[in-house]
């Protein structure tokens, strides 16, 4: 009986093995990892991207080091990189650098507030269905949202569609 309860208890910890790392899987398999196929404006210029990278200051640094984009600098803050240059764009003169996605997802998207906003870069606004109102932009076929993270924090995603622009 004694050696019946070890082979039990041996076979307990070999399926809580089993089962962590099976939950570890499944439980990791919404990450931003792998392979994504990506479209990426800067200015007037289209790439189709594929990439690991996993947010979209690392998509414009491998854009950058393909020899795509004849320049990308940027420099950190407390909330990540911010874009001081890329390629042909220039800002200056009241126009900014502007980041835009495709990616519907609340947290990502900026929030217009018409009494308090003192940047709207002169694009169109959408109503969500609980009456919050985003700034976006069409541009080709793609309703892209007015970026309300930086590009450290702008996860890539899957099929989705990025842009760089000076507003």
């Amino acid at each position: 009986m004694f050696k019946s309860k070890k082979v039990v208890f041996a076979i307990a910890i070999v399926l809580v093995a089993v089962l962590s790392t099976l939950c570890f899987v499944a439980c990791n398999t919404n990450t931003n990892t792998g392979e994504k196929h990506i479209t990426v404006y800067v200015g007037e210029k289209t790439f189709d991207v594929t990439t690991t990278e996993a947010n979209l200051h690392g998509v414009l640094t491998q854009l950058h080091n393909e020899g795509k984009l004849t320049a990308y600098v940027t420099n950190d803050s407390g909330f990540g990189a911010y874009i001081t240059q890329i390629d042909v764009l220039v800002q200056g003169d009241g126009k900014y650098y502007s980041v835009w996605h495709s990616v519907d997802e609340f947290e990502l998207k900026s929030v217009y507030q018409e009494a308090s906003a003192s940047y709207n870069p002169s694009r169109a606004t959408t109503k969500n269905e609980d009456g919050t109102v985003f700034i976006v932009t069409v541009y080709g076929d793609n309703t892209l949202y007015y970026s309300g993270v930086g590009i450290s924090n702008l996860p890539i995603k899957d099929g989705g569609v990025y842009a760089v622009f000076v507003d």
